[in-house]
């Protein structure tokens, strides 16, 4: 009992809580240790994702500001829609969206390419009225008005020049020599005849109908109707495309041009206006009145015109569909096929009698064939009009009419002559496509725009011509027409 006593109240070992300490601390020590090496491992890893992290989002800025510097080319811009769709002027590398339709995303124009002339002088050029005009001759500008154009150049120019540079290339004489060679060796095809046929689209059954004369006549004139050619939501797709491009577009004033000093002149007096117009109110080289008078007569003539903007074959998957079921259904070639235009017309807009060929031409390069197509229904008015042959047709979405302009033998049909109604209440909207008898190397090709007249990047274009015939259309492209020099080597290829 006496040793149990002393056993528990012995004394510790010193040395032996002396190593006990000692192992603790090391334990201790080892531990923190330990932490100190996690601690700086997490700061380490921390470190290394946030500046990952920061190379990540810088490279997607750059990604944007990439994508950012490609939105307007050739004076097209790009617009981001809040669901998604984006669109150039139909008038580019058009993307579709799931049902087929443009929404266009890489709508950006094509490099444009510095040139005088898109093609050999021997080529037809595409144009929206195929009319023989009178040339104008527009005296040179005096020194204001070219001081002034130079000025509005130059205010523009720090960005607008500098964005160009990324827009625009120039052809090697490689290029150049490689183009000369395809056309020369381009073999042209003849398109003589469309054999209109029923065909089958997405569950859809389109048999045309043709329209027969109400008048007597002995002409080659057929016209036929498809209904339901485009869905619903590829007319959807196409008018909003179109839409959002001209909207944008609209944000810059178009300059306008007319196909004589004469037709300029009836413009303004049916604005009941009196002003002395002279060939130097005219930018030189062109047909286009300057920027202040084109801004005036704006505001005179209410704006009052069509709205066209164009995308070409190859340039959205849409473009291709559209090619081959028209194929399917009429027998007309696309490589005889050019630029496909949509078209809108404001409530009172209508386009005067005309037709789509140019009568008594020898020139095979002309409109053989129309085909348009309604985007929807127009409340008043709007109606397509075969007054020689007692034909009129309403506007109906998705509505396809066709007909040809010339015969067999490659001859313009007078009785062709056709007209689209003012639109009394509503708002219309068409695409069309000319087929032309004989085709040609620059055909279905955008071509690279003029430099003339001096603009800036993104201009409109407003073309007035045949006064009697014809009307004034907003176009979102730039053709060769409205050159003086154009026009009159044309004039001298005759």
């Amino acid at each position: 009992m006496k040793q149990q006593n002393r056993s528990r109240h012995r004394k510790p070992n010193l040395q032996q809580t002396g190593n006990d300490k000692e192992k603790h601390s090391s334990v201790q020590s080892e531990k923190d240790s330990k932490n100190r090496v996690s601690l700086e491992l997490v700061i380490f890893r921390t470190s290394f994702a946030i500046i990952l992290v920061g190379f990540l989002v810088y490279g997607l800025y750059m990604s944007y500001s990439v994508a950012k510097s490609s939105e307007r080319v050739d004076g097209r811009t790009v617009v981001q829609r809040d669901n998604g769709d984006t669109f150039v002027e139909l008038d580019s590398d058009i993307d579709d969206t799931e049902d087929g339709t443009v929404s266009s995303k890489e709508q950006q124009r094509k490099p444009s390419v510095k040139q005088e002339i898109p093609v050999k002088l021997s080529e037809k050029s595409e144009t929206e009225t195929p009319t023989e005009k009178k040339p104008l001759q527009p005296s040179k500008t005096d020194q204001t008005q070219k001081s002034r154009l130079s000025k509005s150049q130059n205010q523009n120019g720090g960005k607008s020049q500098k964005n160009n540079k990324q827009k625009t290339t120039t052809l090697s004489s490689g290029n150049v020599k490689e183009i000369e060679k395809e056309v020369e060796e381009f073999k042209a095809t003849y398109l003589k005849k469309m054999s209109p046929k029923k065909i089958f689209v997405d569950g859809r059954r389109l048999p045309p109908v043709e329209l027969l004369p109400q008048k007597p006549n002995n002409s080659s004139v057929r016209v036929f109707l498809y209904d339901e050619f485009l869905s619903e939501q590829e007319c959807d797709g196409l008018m909003r495309a179109h839409d959002s491009h001209v909207k944008e577009s609209s944000k810059i004033n178009p300059l306008i041009c007319f196909d004589t000093i004469e037709t300029l002149r009836k413009h303004i007096k049916t604005a009941r206006k009196k002003v002395k117009v002279t060939p130097a109110d005219f930018i030189p080289g062109t047909f286009c009145v300057n920027e202040t008078f084109s801004r005036q007569l704006s505001d005179w003539l209410k704006s009052n015109w069509s709205y066209s903007t164009a995308f070409y074959p190859g340039e959205s998957k849409f473009s291709k569909i559209m090619e081959f079921r028209v194929k399917e259904a009429t027998q007309l070639q696309p490589e005889n096929g050019g630029k496909f235009q949509i078209t809108s017309y404001p409530q009172g807009i209508g386009y005067k009698t005309h037709t789509d060929c140019i009568e008594d031409n020898t020139d095979e390069r002309d409109r053989m064939a129309t085909i348009l197509v309604y985007l929807q229904d127009v409340e008043d008015g709007g109606e397509t009009k075969f007054p020689e042959l007692g034909i009129w047709v309403k506007p109906r979405k998705g509505r396809a009419l066709v007909w040809n302009n010339m015969n067999e033998d490659g001859k313009c049909e007078a009785l062709s002559v056709h007209n689209a109604a003012k639109v009394n209440k509503g708002h219309k909207y068409i695409l069309q496509r000319w087929y032309y008898y004989k085709n040609f190397y620059s055909l279905g090709k955008r071509p690279p725009e003029p430099e003339l007249p001096v603009r800036a990047s993104g201009t409109p274009r407003v073309n007035c011509d045949e006064y009697e015939k014809g009307s004034c259309r907003w176009y979102d492209e730039w053709n060769y027409e409205h050159l003086v020099d154009y026009r009159n080597q044309r004039i001298n290829l005759k």
